[in-house]
């Protein structure tokens, strides 16, 4: 996905995060749609309040959470947090229970939303080990840290901060709730 007059940009997300994140969404849309076709605005109002909030929930939790990157730089996205590495400040690049990028002046940066991948489980390692092709555990990483060794020089900071505006969002979903839930409505 190429920003217009840019660099083309990149995204590691968790497959599986996304795939439930969209089967909630269209649960949420049944719960939500049948009072609609329906006409019972009663049943409506009890289940819009708590159909957002839980939209919110798995957007930040599954959606949201990425690793982004282009020549110049890695934007990890986490939930309620978001920083920005300049490729010069990432000294390197590895797998963990998310994938970690160590930087050279502060601690390392875990990216959530980008699971490392696992090796077969015991059902699947009863599978003729010769006709499975070989895992790499730490193929996203060695990408990145090949796209990391090749990147030119930058001195701008490394930048995290706060995703205000998405927390935001969900402070004044769970508020409406709670007022909801209050008033009896």
């Amino acid at each position: 996905m190429a920003r217009p007059g840019s660099a083309p940009r990149y995204t590691f997300r968790a497959a599986s995060a996304v795939i439930t994140f969209w089967v909630g969404i269209a649960a949420l849309v049944v719960i939500v749609g049948s009072p609609v076709v329906n006409r019972d605005w009663s049943v409506l109002g009890f289940t819009l309040g708590p159909s957002l909030l839980l939209a919110w929930v798995l957007w930040i939790a599954l959606y949201r959470p990425a690793v982004h990157y282009d020549d110049a730089r890695v934007v990890v996205v986490n939930i309620g947090r978001r920083h920005v590495l300049p490729w010069g400040h990432v000294t390197n690049v590895r797998q963990g229970i998310g994938m970690i990028f160590e930087l050279d002046a502060s601690k390392p940066v875990v990216a959530y939303g980008v699971p490392a991948p696992r090796q077969a489980g015991n059902i699947a390692s009863t599978i003729d080990r010769r006709t499975r092709p070989a895992f790499d555990l730490n193929r996203d990483a060695d990408l990145l840290d090949g796209v990391r060794r090749s990147a030119t020089p930058s001195s701008d900071p490394v930048v995290s901060r706060w995703e205000v505006v998405p927390l935001s969002i969900g402070a004044v979903l769970v508020v409406g709730l709670i007022i909801e839930v209050a008033l009896g409505l």
